[in-house]
Protein backbone atom coordinates (compact mmCIF):
# COMPACT_ATOMS: atom_id res chain seq x y z
CA UNK A 1 0.00 0.00 0.00
CA UNK A 2 2.82 2.66 0.89
CA UNK A 3 4.82 1.72 -1.98
CA UNK A 4 2.29 1.95 -4.39
CA UNK A 5 1.52 5.49 -2.77
CA UNK A 6 4.68 6.42 -3.47
CA UNK A 7 4.69 5.59 -7.38
CA UNK A 8 1.55 7.61 -7.76
CA UNK A 9 3.48 10.31 -6.36
CA UNK A 10 6.65 10.56 -8.26
CA UNK A 11 5.43 10.22 -11.96
CA UNK A 12 9.19 9.76 -13.39
CA UNK A 13 9.22 6.52 -11.50
CA UNK A 14 7.99 4.32 -14.90
CA UNK A 15 8.94 0.76 -15.94
CA UNK A 16 7.75 -2.06 -17.71
CA UNK A 17 8.85 -5.69 -16.83
CA UNK A 18 9.85 -6.65 -20.06
CA UNK A 19 11.77 -9.83 -18.83
CA UNK A 20 9.84 -13.12 -18.35
CA UNK A 21 9.47 -14.65 -14.69
CA UNK A 22 9.74 -17.45 -12.93
CA UNK A 23 7.33 -16.67 -10.34
CA UNK A 24 7.46 -18.71 -6.98
CA UNK A 25 5.12 -18.97 -4.50
CA UNK A 26 5.70 -17.47 -0.64
CA UNK A 27 3.20 -17.94 2.47
CA UNK A 28 3.64 -15.60 5.58
CA UNK A 29 1.50 -16.80 8.06
CA UNK A 30 0.88 -14.65 11.40
CA UNK A 31 -0.66 -15.64 15.08
CA UNK A 32 -3.66 -12.80 15.66
CA UNK A 33 -5.53 -12.28 19.23
CA UNK A 34 -9.38 -11.39 18.61
CA UNK A 35 -11.06 -9.55 21.50
CA UNK A 36 -14.23 -9.26 21.78
CA UNK A 37 -16.35 -7.87 24.48
CA UNK A 38 -19.34 -9.77 25.30
CA UNK A 39 -21.70 -6.47 25.24
CA UNK A 40 -20.01 -5.95 21.82
CA UNK A 41 -21.19 -9.62 21.26
CA UNK A 42 -24.58 -8.55 22.26
CA UNK A 43 -24.83 -4.83 19.87
CA UNK A 44 -24.05 -7.29 17.03
CA UNK A 45 -26.52 -10.18 17.27
CA UNK A 46 -29.17 -6.87 18.39
CA UNK A 47 -28.13 -5.15 15.12
CA UNK A 48 -28.68 -8.34 13.61
CA UNK A 49 -31.86 -8.37 15.49
CA UNK A 50 -33.08 -5.17 13.89
CA UNK A 51 -33.52 -7.02 10.37
CA UNK A 52 -36.60 -8.63 11.60
CA UNK A 53 -38.30 -5.30 11.84
CA UNK A 54 -37.79 -4.92 7.94
CA UNK A 55 -40.04 -8.29 7.10
CA UNK A 56 -43.10 -9.36 7.96
CA UNK A 57 -43.28 -11.84 11.14
CA UNK A 58 -45.12 -14.88 10.19
CA UNK A 59 -46.49 -17.77 12.22
CA UNK A 60 -48.24 -21.01 12.34
CA UNK A 61 -48.07 -22.84 15.61
CA UNK A 62 -49.68 -26.29 16.64
CA UNK A 63 -51.08 -26.64 19.88
CA UNK A 64 -51.30 -30.35 21.49
CA UNK A 65 -54.60 -32.13 21.49
CA UNK A 66 -56.67 -31.34 25.01
CA UNK A 67 -59.97 -31.49 27.24
CA UNK A 68 -61.91 -29.01 28.81
CA UNK A 69 -64.41 -29.56 31.04
CA UNK A 70 -68.24 -27.83 29.75
CA UNK A 71 -71.47 -27.72 31.97
CA UNK A 72 -72.45 -31.00 33.74
CA UNK A 73 -69.36 -32.36 33.67
CA UNK A 74 -69.13 -32.75 30.10
CA UNK A 75 -65.45 -33.49 28.48
CA UNK A 76 -65.04 -31.52 25.68
CA UNK A 77 -61.90 -32.88 23.42
CA UNK A 78 -60.48 -29.92 21.03
CA UNK A 79 -58.00 -31.09 18.22
CA UNK A 80 -55.65 -29.99 15.74
CA UNK A 81 -55.48 -26.65 17.51
CA UNK A 82 -53.25 -24.24 15.05
CA UNK A 83 -52.70 -20.71 15.80
CA UNK A 84 -51.11 -18.41 12.43
CA UNK A 85 -49.93 -15.20 13.06
CA UNK A 86 -48.91 -11.93 11.06
CA UNK A 87 -47.18 -8.91 12.18
CA UNK A 88 -44.95 -6.39 11.58
CA UNK A 89 -42.17 -6.39 14.35
CA UNK A 90 -41.51 -3.28 16.06
CA UNK A 91 -38.26 -2.34 18.61
CA UNK A 92 -39.54 0.78 20.76
CA UNK A 93 -36.57 3.26 22.01
CA UNK A 94 -35.45 1.79 25.23
CA UNK A 95 -33.41 2.81 28.01
CA UNK A 96 -29.69 1.98 27.23
CA UNK A 97 -29.81 0.28 30.70
CA UNK A 98 -31.84 -2.45 28.89
CA UNK A 99 -30.70 -5.88 28.90
CA UNK A 100 -33.47 -7.51 26.92
CA UNK A 101 -34.27 -6.80 22.93
CA UNK A 102 -38.47 -6.38 23.33
CA UNK A 103 -39.89 -6.84 19.59
CA UNK A 104 -43.75 -5.72 19.71
CA UNK A 105 -46.39 -6.27 17.12
CA UNK A 106 -47.74 -3.81 14.46
CA UNK A 107 -51.11 -4.80 12.55
CA UNK A 108 -51.43 -8.06 14.41
CA UNK A 109 -53.45 -10.47 12.46
CA UNK A 110 -54.28 -14.04 13.59
CA UNK A 111 -56.80 -16.78 13.27
CA UNK A 112 -57.02 -19.88 15.03
CA UNK A 113 -58.13 -23.37 13.64
CA UNK A 114 -59.64 -26.00 15.64
CA UNK A 115 -60.20 -29.14 13.64
CA UNK A 116 -62.50 -31.09 15.37
CA UNK A 117 -64.49 -30.43 18.77
CA UNK A 118 -66.28 -33.34 19.73
CA UNK A 119 -67.99 -35.28 22.93
CA UNK A 120 -68.17 -39.21 23.30
CA UNK A 121 -69.22 -39.85 26.78
CA UNK A 122 -71.59 -41.39 28.65
CA UNK A 123 -73.03 -39.19 31.40
CA UNK A 124 -76.08 -39.74 34.17
CA UNK A 125 -78.44 -37.53 34.43
CA UNK A 126 -81.66 -38.03 36.77
CA UNK A 127 -85.22 -36.68 35.63
CA UNK A 128 -88.00 -36.32 38.15
CA UNK A 129 -86.85 -38.96 40.12
CA UNK A 130 -85.36 -41.06 37.35
CA UNK A 131 -81.77 -41.57 36.70
CA UNK A 132 -80.38 -42.82 33.53
CA UNK A 133 -77.14 -43.01 31.54
CA UNK A 134 -77.13 -41.78 28.00
CA UNK A 135 -74.46 -41.77 25.20
CA UNK A 136 -73.29 -38.18 24.61
CA UNK A 137 -72.23 -38.18 20.81
CA UNK A 138 -71.44 -35.55 18.91
CA UNK A 139 -68.50 -33.03 16.74
CA UNK A 140 -68.03 -29.90 15.22
CA UNK A 141 -65.43 -30.01 12.16
CA UNK A 142 -62.84 -26.74 11.22
CA UNK A 143 -63.81 -24.55 13.67
CA UNK A 144 -62.24 -21.37 12.63
CA UNK A 145 -61.89 -18.23 14.74
CA UNK A 146 -60.33 -14.60 12.90
CA UNK A 147 -59.33 -11.77 15.00
CA UNK A 148 -60.82 -8.74 14.75
CA UNK A 149 -58.53 -5.73 14.05
CA UNK A 150 -56.70 -3.56 16.85
CA UNK A 151 -58.06 -6.25 19.53
CA UNK A 152 -55.32 -8.22 20.07
CA UNK A 153 -50.73 -8.08 20.66
CA UNK A 154 -47.56 -9.98 20.34
CA UNK A 155 -44.15 -9.21 21.45
CA UNK A 156 -40.86 -11.06 22.08
CA UNK A 157 -38.24 -10.21 24.82
CA UNK A 158 -35.17 -11.81 23.61
CA UNK A 159 -31.91 -11.34 25.38
CA UNK A 160 -28.75 -11.58 23.55
CA UNK A 161 -26.12 -15.44 24.58
CA UNK A 162 -22.67 -15.49 24.01
CA UNK A 163 -21.49 -18.94 23.98
CA UNK A 164 -17.95 -19.94 22.83
CA UNK A 165 -17.80 -19.28 19.17
CA UNK A 166 -21.15 -18.44 18.47
CA UNK A 167 -23.16 -15.35 19.81
CA UNK A 168 -26.98 -15.81 19.18
CA UNK A 169 -30.26 -15.12 21.39
CA UNK A 170 -33.01 -16.59 23.37
CA UNK A 171 -36.42 -15.73 23.85
CA UNK A 172 -36.98 -15.42 27.64
CA UNK A 173 -40.54 -14.14 27.37
CA UNK A 174 -43.79 -14.02 25.02
CA UNK A 175 -46.71 -12.10 25.33
CA UNK A 176 -49.85 -13.02 23.22
CA UNK A 177 -53.26 -11.11 24.40
CA UNK A 178 -56.53 -9.76 22.91
CA UNK A 179 -59.26 -8.34 24.13
CA UNK A 180 -63.06 -9.66 25.46
CA UNK A 181 -64.96 -10.67 22.31
CA UNK A 182 -61.77 -10.08 19.91
CA UNK A 183 -62.52 -13.08 17.82
CA UNK A 184 -65.23 -13.78 14.89
CA UNK A 185 -66.23 -17.05 14.05
CA UNK A 186 -67.21 -18.41 10.95
CA UNK A 187 -70.11 -21.12 10.04
CA UNK A 188 -69.33 -24.49 11.26
CA UNK A 189 -71.33 -27.76 11.03
CA UNK A 190 -72.20 -30.35 13.62
CA UNK A 191 -73.13 -33.75 13.69
CA UNK A 192 -74.90 -35.84 16.61
CA UNK A 193 -76.79 -34.68 19.80
CA UNK A 194 -78.84 -31.68 19.49
CA UNK A 195 -77.44 -29.01 21.57
CA UNK A 196 -74.08 -29.43 21.11
CA UNK A 197 -73.57 -26.49 19.01
CA UNK A 198 -74.19 -24.67 22.03
CA UNK A 199 -71.10 -26.10 24.15
CA UNK A 200 -69.21 -25.66 21.30
CA UNK A 201 -69.59 -21.52 21.36
CA UNK A 202 -69.67 -21.77 25.18
CA UNK A 203 -65.89 -22.94 24.81
CA UNK A 204 -65.16 -20.82 21.93
CA UNK A 205 -66.56 -17.55 23.85
CA UNK A 206 -64.47 -18.42 27.11
CA UNK A 207 -61.22 -18.20 24.57
CA UNK A 208 -62.11 -14.68 23.52
CA UNK A 209 -62.77 -13.47 26.83
CA UNK A 210 -60.03 -15.29 28.62
CA UNK A 211 -56.71 -15.01 26.79
CA UNK A 212 -54.76 -15.75 29.58
CA UNK A 213 -56.35 -19.07 30.38
CA UNK A 214 -55.85 -20.11 26.43
CA UNK A 215 -52.11 -18.69 26.63
CA UNK A 216 -50.45 -19.21 29.98
CA UNK A 217 -50.75 -22.58 29.64
CA UNK A 218 -48.91 -22.74 26.13
CA UNK A 219 -46.34 -20.28 26.69
CA UNK A 220 -43.33 -22.70 27.53
CA UNK A 221 -44.06 -24.18 23.57
CA UNK A 222 -44.50 -20.23 22.15
CA UNK A 223 -41.02 -19.80 23.48
CA UNK A 224 -39.87 -22.94 22.29
CA UNK A 225 -41.54 -22.09 18.81
CA UNK A 226 -40.10 -18.83 19.12
CA UNK A 227 -36.40 -20.07 20.53
CA UNK A 228 -36.43 -22.33 16.90
CA UNK A 229 -37.04 -18.95 14.88
CA UNK A 230 -34.74 -16.74 16.37
CA UNK A 231 -31.78 -19.34 16.62
CA UNK A 232 -31.32 -19.22 12.61
CA UNK A 233 -30.37 -15.72 13.60
CA UNK A 234 -26.68 -15.95 14.86
CA UNK A 235 -23.40 -15.34 14.29
CA UNK A 236 -20.50 -18.36 14.22
CA UNK A 237 -16.90 -17.05 14.91
CA UNK A 238 -15.25 -19.70 13.78
CA UNK A 239 -15.83 -20.34 10.68
CA UNK A 240 -12.66 -19.50 8.49
CA UNK A 241 -12.93 -16.29 6.32
CA UNK A 242 -11.36 -15.10 3.22
CA UNK A 243 -10.18 -11.96 3.33
CA UNK A 244 -10.64 -9.26 0.34
CA UNK A 245 -7.00 -8.40 -1.44
CA UNK A 246 -6.01 -5.63 -3.10
CA UNK A 247 -4.13 -7.59 -5.63
CA UNK A 248 -5.09 -11.05 -7.37
CA UNK A 249 -1.82 -12.39 -7.22
CA UNK A 250 -2.29 -12.02 -2.80
CA UNK A 251 -4.37 -14.65 -1.05
CA UNK A 252 -5.53 -13.83 2.50
CA UNK A 253 -7.55 -15.84 4.70
CA UNK A 254 -8.58 -15.90 8.26
CA UNK A 255 -9.04 -18.76 11.04
CA UNK A 256 -9.66 -19.43 14.29
CA UNK A 257 -8.23 -22.21 16.31
CA UNK A 258 -9.33 -21.73 19.89
CA UNK A 259 -11.64 -19.88 22.37
CA UNK A 260 -11.78 -18.83 25.74
CA UNK A 261 -15.02 -17.45 27.31
CA UNK A 262 -13.89 -18.06 30.75
CA UNK A 263 -13.88 -14.14 31.18
CA UNK A 264 -17.40 -12.98 31.90
CA UNK A 265 -16.62 -9.93 30.08
CA UNK A 266 -14.78 -10.69 26.80
CA UNK A 267 -13.99 -13.54 24.75
CA UNK A 268 -10.83 -14.03 23.50
CA UNK A 269 -10.33 -16.11 20.32
CA UNK A 270 -6.56 -16.82 18.61
CA UNK A 271 -6.08 -18.14 14.80
CA UNK A 272 -3.95 -17.28 12.12
CA UNK A 273 -3.93 -15.02 9.13
CA UNK A 274 -2.63 -17.09 6.10
CA UNK A 275 -1.25 -14.67 3.08
CA UNK A 276 -0.04 -16.43 -0.17
CA UNK A 277 2.05 -14.24 -2.65
CA UNK A 278 1.79 -16.66 -5.92
CA UNK A 279 3.93 -14.08 -8.27
CA UNK A 280 6.71 -13.76 -5.30
CA UNK A 281 10.38 -14.17 -6.03
CA UNK A 282 11.09 -15.43 -3.26
CA UNK A 283 10.49 -19.07 -1.71
CA UNK A 284 9.28 -20.76 1.68
CA UNK A 285 6.91 -19.68 4.24
CA UNK A 286 7.55 -17.60 7.44
CA UNK A 287 5.66 -17.80 10.82
CA UNK A 288 4.89 -14.09 12.62
CA UNK A 289 4.42 -14.96 16.56
CA UNK A 290 2.59 -12.59 19.06
CA UNK A 291 4.72 -11.58 21.76
CA UNK A 292 4.88 -13.31 25.09
CA UNK A 293 4.21 -10.31 27.32
CA UNK A 294 1.29 -9.45 28.40
CA UNK A 295 -0.44 -6.76 26.26
CA UNK A 296 -2.24 -4.69 28.88
CA UNK A 297 -5.94 -4.02 27.15
CA UNK A 298 -7.19 -1.07 28.10
CA UNK A 299 -10.74 -1.94 29.34
CA UNK A 300 -13.36 -1.38 26.11
CA UNK A 301 -16.14 -2.11 25.05
CA UNK A 302 -15.29 -2.24 21.24
CA UNK A 303 -13.57 -5.14 19.59
CA UNK A 304 -10.02 -5.18 19.04
CA UNK A 305 -7.34 -7.38 17.03
CA UNK A 306 -3.68 -7.90 17.93
CA UNK A 307 -0.85 -8.33 15.34
CA UNK A 308 2.65 -9.14 15.82
CA UNK A 309 4.87 -5.33 15.51
CA UNK A 310 6.55 -7.09 12.27
CA UNK A 311 3.60 -8.09 10.25
CA UNK A 312 3.23 -5.11 7.51
CA UNK A 313 6.84 -4.97 7.20
CA UNK A 314 6.51 -8.86 6.26
CA UNK A 315 3.53 -8.33 3.98
CA UNK A 316 5.27 -4.94 1.80
CA UNK A 317 8.20 -7.53 1.49
CA UNK A 318 6.79 -10.10 0.55
CA UNK A 319 4.28 -7.99 -2.04
CA UNK A 320 6.76 -5.95 -3.17
CA UNK A 321 9.92 -8.49 -3.69
CA UNK A 322 11.98 -8.11 -6.61
CA UNK A 323 10.23 -8.71 -10.09
CA UNK A 324 6.67 -9.32 -8.43
CA UNK A 325 4.64 -6.44 -9.40
CA UNK A 326 3.61 -3.88 -12.09
CA UNK A 327 1.98 -0.72 -11.31
CA UNK A 328 0.35 1.18 -14.08
CA UNK A 329 -0.74 4.28 -14.13
CA UNK A 330 -1.38 7.32 -16.16
CA UNK A 331 0.09 11.04 -16.15
CA UNK A 332 -3.34 12.78 -15.84
CA UNK A 333 -3.12 11.16 -12.19
CA UNK A 334 -0.09 12.92 -10.95
CA UNK A 335 -0.87 16.65 -10.14
CA UNK A 336 2.80 17.54 -10.43
CA UNK A 337 2.56 16.21 -14.39
CA UNK A 338 -0.35 18.09 -15.17
CA UNK A 339 1.24 20.99 -14.24
CA UNK A 340 4.32 20.45 -16.71
CA UNK A 341 1.94 19.29 -19.34
CA UNK A 342 -0.11 22.70 -19.03
CA UNK A 343 2.60 25.27 -18.90
CA UNK A 344 4.84 25.55 -22.58
CA UNK A 345 7.05 27.84 -20.82
CA UNK A 346 7.79 25.49 -18.20
CA UNK A 347 8.69 22.98 -20.87
CA UNK A 348 10.80 24.81 -22.66
CA UNK A 349 13.34 25.11 -19.51
CA UNK A 350 12.86 21.39 -18.20
CA UNK A 351 11.38 18.84 -20.69
CA UNK A 352 11.04 20.61 -24.18
CA UNK A 353 9.96 17.16 -25.98
CA UNK A 354 6.61 17.79 -24.35
CA UNK A 355 5.96 20.59 -26.40
CA UNK A 356 5.38 17.75 -29.36
CA UNK A 357 2.67 16.74 -27.56
CA UNK A 358 -1.01 18.42 -27.08
CA UNK A 359 -1.37 19.51 -23.57
CA UNK A 360 -4.03 16.83 -23.23
CA UNK A 361 -1.48 13.94 -23.71
CA UNK A 362 -2.06 11.19 -20.96
CA UNK A 363 1.35 9.50 -20.74
CA UNK A 364 1.52 5.59 -19.65
CA UNK A 365 3.83 4.68 -16.65
CA UNK A 366 4.31 1.19 -15.46
CA UNK A 367 6.32 0.79 -12.34
CA UNK A 368 8.46 -2.28 -10.66
CA UNK A 369 11.36 -3.24 -9.20
CA UNK A 370 14.41 -5.67 -9.84
CA UNK A 371 15.51 -5.73 -6.35
CA UNK A 372 13.51 -6.78 -3.12
CA UNK A 373 12.63 -3.69 -0.97
CA UNK A 374 14.76 -2.77 2.28
CA UNK A 375 12.82 -1.54 5.64
CA UNK A 376 13.29 -1.38 8.61
CA UNK A 377 11.16 -0.67 12.33
CA UNK A 378 7.68 -1.89 13.50
CA UNK A 379 4.46 -0.99 14.15
CA UNK A 380 3.51 2.50 12.62
CA UNK A 381 6.93 3.55 11.88
CA UNK A 382 9.80 2.40 9.32
CA UNK A 383 12.39 2.98 7.02
CA UNK A 384 11.82 2.23 3.09
CA UNK A 385 14.76 1.86 0.55
CA UNK A 386 13.52 0.78 -2.93
CA UNK A 387 15.49 1.11 -6.26
CA UNK A 388 12.40 1.85 -8.58
CA UNK A 389 12.90 1.26 -12.25
CA UNK A 390 10.35 2.08 -14.94
CA UNK A 391 9.67 2.66 -18.84
CA UNK A 392 7.64 6.49 -19.64
CA UNK A 393 5.12 5.42 -23.14
CA UNK A 394 4.12 8.06 -24.80
CA UNK A 395 0.77 8.45 -27.19
CA UNK A 396 1.50 8.40 -30.35
CA UNK A 397 -1.28 7.99 -32.91
CA UNK A 398 -3.35 5.25 -30.94
CA UNK A 399 -0.88 3.68 -29.53
CA UNK A 400 1.77 4.29 -26.56
CA UNK A 401 5.35 3.48 -27.52
CA UNK A 402 8.90 3.43 -25.58
CA UNK A 403 9.72 7.21 -24.51
CA UNK A 404 12.12 7.10 -21.56
CA UNK A 405 13.71 5.26 -19.05
CA UNK A 406 14.39 5.45 -15.40
CA UNK A 407 15.76 4.35 -12.53
CA UNK A 408 15.39 5.57 -9.05
CA UNK A 409 16.93 4.82 -5.69
CA UNK A 410 14.41 6.25 -3.00
CA UNK A 411 14.39 6.02 0.70
CA UNK A 412 12.16 7.72 3.33
CA UNK A 413 11.28 7.66 7.12
CA UNK A 414 7.33 6.37 6.73
CA UNK A 415 4.77 7.14 9.73
CA UNK A 416 1.74 5.27 9.57
CA UNK A 417 -1.82 6.27 10.96
CA UNK A 418 -4.89 5.02 10.93
CA UNK A 419 -8.28 6.27 11.94
CA UNK A 420 -11.57 5.87 10.78
CA UNK A 421 -10.85 3.31 8.02
CA UNK A 422 -8.48 5.09 6.35
CA UNK A 423 -5.29 4.68 6.68
CA UNK A 424 -2.39 8.23 6.42
CA UNK A 425 0.95 7.48 5.23
CA UNK A 426 3.62 10.73 6.01
CA UNK A 427 7.20 10.53 4.59
CA UNK A 428 10.04 12.20 6.36
CA UNK A 429 13.46 12.66 5.33
CA UNK A 430 12.80 11.57 2.19
CA UNK A 431 16.05 11.45 -0.82
CA UNK A 432 15.87 9.62 -4.28
CA UNK A 433 19.03 10.11 -6.90
CA UNK A 434 17.07 10.17 -10.45
CA UNK A 435 18.91 8.68 -13.43
CA UNK A 436 17.10 8.59 -16.56
CA UNK A 437 18.08 7.55 -20.39
CA UNK A 438 15.83 8.06 -23.64
CA UNK A 439 14.80 5.16 -25.15
CA UNK A 440 16.83 4.39 -28.45
CA UNK A 441 13.83 3.41 -30.71
CA UNK A 442 12.55 6.51 -30.26
CA UNK A 443 15.63 8.20 -30.44
CA UNK A 444 16.33 6.52 -33.77
CA UNK A 445 12.51 7.20 -35.28
CA UNK A 446 11.66 10.64 -33.41
CA UNK A 447 15.14 12.50 -33.25
CA UNK A 448 13.68 14.23 -30.40
CA UNK A 449 15.30 16.99 -28.04
CA UNK A 450 16.67 15.32 -25.30
CA UNK A 451 17.47 17.89 -23.01
CA UNK A 452 15.65 17.13 -19.79
CA UNK A 453 16.41 19.12 -16.29
CA UNK A 454 16.44 16.08 -14.14
CA UNK A 455 17.83 18.21 -10.96
CA UNK A 456 14.64 20.15 -11.32
CA UNK A 457 12.54 17.37 -11.79
CA UNK A 458 13.66 15.64 -8.63
CA UNK A 459 13.33 18.62 -7.00
CA UNK A 460 9.65 18.96 -7.50
CA UNK A 461 9.41 15.33 -6.91
CA UNK A 462 10.92 15.85 -3.29
CA UNK A 463 8.72 18.67 -2.81
CA UNK A 464 5.45 16.38 -3.52
CA UNK A 465 6.31 14.04 -1.34
CA UNK A 466 8.58 14.93 1.71
CA UNK A 467 6.78 15.88 4.43
CA UNK A 468 3.27 15.12 3.18
CA UNK A 469 0.66 12.93 4.66
CA UNK A 470 -1.61 10.46 1.77
CA UNK A 471 -4.42 8.57 3.09
CA UNK A 472 -6.24 5.93 1.53
CA UNK A 473 -9.18 3.81 2.59
CA UNK A 474 -8.98 0.94 4.49
CA UNK A 475 -10.76 -2.46 3.48
CA UNK A 476 -13.56 -4.23 6.62
CA UNK A 477 -12.36 -7.11 8.05
CA UNK A 478 -15.15 -9.89 7.41
CA UNK A 479 -15.55 -11.41 11.10
CA UNK A 480 -18.73 -13.11 9.74
CA UNK A 481 -21.13 -14.07 7.90
CA UNK A 482 -23.16 -11.04 7.01
CA UNK A 483 -20.81 -8.38 9.78
CA UNK A 484 -17.82 -6.28 8.47
CA UNK A 485 -15.75 -4.84 11.41
CA UNK A 486 -14.28 -1.68 9.83
CA UNK A 487 -10.47 -0.64 11.28
CA UNK A 488 -10.84 2.43 13.77
CA UNK A 489 -7.78 3.37 14.95
CA UNK A 490 -4.45 2.04 15.28
CA UNK A 491 -1.39 1.60 18.08
CA UNK A 492 1.87 0.10 19.93
CA UNK A 493 1.58 -1.86 22.77
CA UNK A 494 3.62 -1.94 25.39
CA UNK A 495 5.04 -5.53 23.96
CA UNK A 496 5.38 -3.67 20.32
CA UNK A 497 2.53 -6.04 19.06
CA UNK A 498 0.09 -3.95 16.64
CA UNK A 499 -3.69 -3.30 18.41
CA UNK A 500 -6.35 -2.69 15.60
CA UNK A 501 -9.69 -1.08 17.36
CA UNK A 502 -12.59 -2.22 15.26
CA UNK A 503 -16.42 -1.27 15.41
CA UNK A 504 -19.28 -2.51 12.67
Amino acid sequence: MTIKQITKCIFVFAALLTSQQAYSSATVESEFELVLPKQFQKNLIEEKWKTLINKEFQANWQFPDQTVSAQNGVQVELKGVSLSLKTQLQKPDLSTAQTQLILQSKDLSAQMTIASISVDQWIEQTVNGITGRFHLQASCANVVLNMKAGMGAFSVAVSPEVASAAAGGEVEDVSLSWQPDAWSVQAFNCIGADGFSDIVNEQISQISMDSAAFVNPKKALLISYLNEYVGKINFDFSAPRELVSGRSDIKVSMMVDSFDDTNPEQMIAKGRVIMTFTRSSQTGSKSLTLSKDDPKYSASTQAMIRLPGGLAKEIITQAYSADSWVHQFYSNQISGFSTVMNSRFVQWFVWPELMDYPKSSKFLFNVYSNKDPKITGSGLKYGVSFKLLSQMQAPKNGKYIPFMNFVVPFSSNVAVGIADSKASVKFTNTSLDLKYSWDASYVKKYSPKTRFAGSTIEDKILGAISGKTMSVALPAIPLMDGVNLKVKKASTLSNSDLLLQLAP
